[in-house]
């Protein structure tokens, strides 16, 4: 009989278990589980704690059959092709972890579609909608015209972008105020002095990347100043690119005497060819950064930087997809971080040059 009661319980407890440990019924306990919003918040937490003090797992295959649900949460992420990236992954780390975050303790596994062209990342999206491979999805480098967007809000699919594209579409996303950022920025600079500042920037096909020329030109008509357009760079926001590009624009008859940059990886490329051009940050040139992930708190000099991290984003993203997969309207799972300033250098040009009139 002893050896009976021992195998019996090391048999893994079922929703039969939690009914009889609970008092509730199975339907009660199966509806909890699953998140559905007609049981109530005390009774689901109390179900949640006895199911977790009873070891209880869900049968993932068992719930797919019953709901129709995969359980799977899926993350589109971009796979670089180009030669010795230099900073390849560093931020979806930060998204990944952040959106792990909000999955854990719900039923739903993260599953990771990598892809290495925009083309390539449609016809993910549009498989995994189209197959139902998952119950949501979650992606970002959102374009200005973003065909993922359209055709998932189309077909209905739940999805969270981190980023917003140019069309007046309703759907769930996350985002950093970008012209915000470059206004403050470039606002703060010309402030100080400055009339020829440098905008090291994503590609113009990325729909951030316009807004933060928004911001910049902005800044510039607010002040009476005509926006130096000549001195705005767009690339792949490497490490290289950040350095050709500052070498490029230090070489022009009226170079900059001040770069906003667009993430770490383009500072730290900024930095190095300041460094070989023997210019110093603070007081030859000024440097504000974006960053996500306080990397720049390291780079010698510390530069000022708008920072915002990066993990926040990815977990309400995730917080977000959960929401939408249970039901919640996407036009009420919108929301836009701005980022915050920390100034670690004056900024200004101070008495080194003489600002010229508007």
């Amino acid at each position: 009989m002893a050896e009976g009661k021992t195998a019996a319980s090391q048999l893994s407890p079922t929703i039969k278990t939690l009914a009889a440990h609970t008092g509730f019924s199975i339907g009660t306990i199966s509806k909890a589980l699953r998140g559905s919003p007609v049981v109530t918040e005390q009774t689901r937490e109390a179900i949640l704690a006895a199911a977790k003090d009873l070891g209880y797992q869900a049968n993932a295959r068992g719930m797919a059959l019953r709901t129709g649900k995969t359980y799977q949460a899926a993350v589109l992420m971009p796979l670089t092709s180009a030669a010795g990236y230099e900073w390849d992954g560093v931020e979806y780390t930060q998204i990944l972890s952040g959106i792990s975050q909000a999955l854990d303790g719900s039923d739903y596994q993260l599953s990771v579609h990598g892809y290495r062209s925009f083309d390539d990342a449609c016809a993910i999206a549009r498989r995994v909608a189209d197959q139902k491979l998952s119950d949501g999805l979650i992606f970002s480098g959102v374009l200005a015209d973003d065909a993922r967007v359209a055709m998932l809000t189309e077909s209905g699919f739940p999805f969270v972008s981190l980023g917003r594209c140019r069309k007046p579409l309703v759907y769930a996303h996350v985002d950093v105020d970008n012209e915000w950022a470059a206004h403050a920025a470039t606002a703060r600079l010309i402030a100080g002095g400055h009339c020829r500042i440098a905008l090291i920037n994503a590609d113009r096909r990325f729909s951030y990347a316009l807004d933060r020329i928004d911001g910049f030109v902005r800044a510039f008509r607010e002040a009476g100043l005509e926006p130096p357009l000549d001195l705005i760079a767009g690339g792949d926001l490497s490490t290289r690119f950040g350095r050709d590009s500052t070498l490029a624009l230090q070489g022009l008859p009226q170079p900059p005497t001040a770069l906003v940059c667009v993430n770490e990886s383009t500072t730290l490329g900024v930095l190095s060819a300041l460094g070989a051009l023997g210019l110093r940050v603070g007081e030859d040139v000024d440097v504000i950064a974006y960053d996500d992930i306080n990397v720049s708190a390291y780079f010698s000099p510390p530069v000022t930087t708008l920072y915002q991290p990066i993990e926040v984003l990815g977990r309400r993203l995730g917080e977000f997809l959960l929401r939408l997969m249970a039901g919640d309207d996407a036009a009420q799972l919108t929301e836009v971080f701005r980022p915050q300033l920390i100034a670690r250098q004056a900024d200004n040009l101070g008495g080194r040059l003489d600002r010229p009139d508007p």
